[in-house]
């Protein structure tokens, strides 16, 4: 590996300051203080300037204060997408959006696609741009997709359009294998989950040679959500698991393969909750005191799930459910009939779920830490680490 030494004195002068400060707190002997500059300096390492010390805790500083000089929050950035680094990322990304739309509409879907693959060009494979990456990778999928089918239109048999599923996962799988955007590689997995699961449906419905297998059976659609869900889970456990500092891009991909799988198991379980009436629509005023506290426990236990992965999204993915089976809890516990009206529920119902997420926000680290001390350690070895 090359690296740019010519500023090698500069290099040499920043980390002097740092290298000494490690001497003096006994971490490096002082004879090995020289060798260890000038061997940082050779693999490139380089320091602007001396360090900024912590603001202490309670210190707010000031207008002047160095953003250095801010501590890090530890745990709470083990999650951050690296898809936004800066508001020059939105600007680009909104005249992408407008652009390309704009271009889809004067034109066709089939000229967006060549526009993607030049800005992708520039944007992504040069500049590394985070969120114009998902833009353009989100883009080039439904372009591309969208201008197959259209192309085929009329031509293809049921099972031909079965086939032509797939087109999203073939389409993100090489936007990946050109750019290497996290997303496009989550988003493939995810798409390619998807068309699996359209595949088996529509395999179960030729065999029975029942339209309404799927109205009849109602089971069945629980059980190709949750073998979405599943696979969509276990591959993002995959990633995390084996980037447990969450240092590479695994972790940006298991991020975007949890934001799907978390709402795809709590509707599994509510799916199956509503089943044993299968003419009941979901959250329907017929919902039950059971029915409601299975969701609240499904939403718990997709929470407890969350703080020990460290991913938030399985806390985000079930406020709706929570709220309104909290609904239907005060309703059969006869506490909603303690409020003048129904807005004034609303508001108590709005208050509890706010209550729970700023809870589970504020005291996240805290929370994990207690339920990682818990755990046998061969499991907490194997979880994302407490950074």
């Amino acid at each position: 590996m090359k690296y740019d030494l010519s500023d090698w004195e500069k290099r040499r002068r920043g980390l002097a300051p740092l290298v000494e400060d490690a001497v003096r707190a006994g971490l490096v002997a002082g004879d090995k203080a020289a060798p260890l500059i000038e061997f940082m300096v050779s693999r490139g390492a380089a320091l602007g300037e001396r360090p900024q010390p912590l603001l202490a805790a309670g210190e707010a500083g000031g207008v002047d204060t160095p953003v250095a000089a801010e501590p890090s929050v530890g745990l709470e950035e083990s999650e951050a997408p690296r898809f936004i680094r800066g508001f020059h990322d939105v600007l680009i990304t909104i005249g992408l959006v407008i652009g390309l739309i704009g271009l889809g509409g004067l034109w066709s879907v089939l000229a967006v696609i060549p526009a993607v693959i030049v800005l992708s060009e520039i944007l992504v494979l040069r500049q590394r741009l985070a969120l114009p990456a998902v833009a353009l990778t989100l883009a080039f999928a439904g372009a591309s997709s969208f201008a197959v089918a259209s192309l085929l239109e009329g031509k293809l048999g049921d099972w031909e359009w079965v086939a032509m599923s797939f087109a999203p996962f073939v389409m993100l799988s090489i936007y990946y294998w050109r750019y290497r955007v996290p997303v496009s590689l989550a988003l493939a997995a995810i798409s390619g989950f998807a068309a699996i699961v359209f595949f088996i449906g529509a395999l179960l419905m030729h065999w029975a040679g029942n339209d309404l297998l799927f109205v009849n059976q109602p089971w069945l659609i629980s059980a190709l959500i949750g073998l979405f869900a599943l696979a969509s889970f276990a591959t993002a456990l995959h990633f995390d698991l084996s980037d447990r500092a969450r240092i590479t891009r695994r972790s940006d991909v298991a991020f975007w393969l949890h934001l799907a799988a978390a709402p795809a198991l709590l509707y599994t379980v509510i799916s199956l909750v509503y089943l044993r009436d299968p003419n009941a629509s979901w959250f329907a005023d017929g919902t039950t005191l059971g029915q409601a506290t299975a969701i609240v426990a499904a939403v718990a236990a997709l929470m407890l799930t969350g703080i020990l992965l460290d991913r938030r999204a399985f806390v985000t993915s079930g406020l709706l459910s929570f709220g309104y089976a909290f609904k239907i809890l005060l309703d059969e516990g006869g506490v909603s009939g303690l409020f003048t009206s129904s807005d004034t529920l609303l508001f108590v119902i709005l208050s509890a779920v706010g209550a729970v997420v700023l809870s589970l926000g504020i005291g996240w680290k805290a929370l994990r830490t207690r339920l990682l001390a818990i755990l046998p350690a061969a499991v907490r070895d194997r979880l994302p680490l407490s950074l």
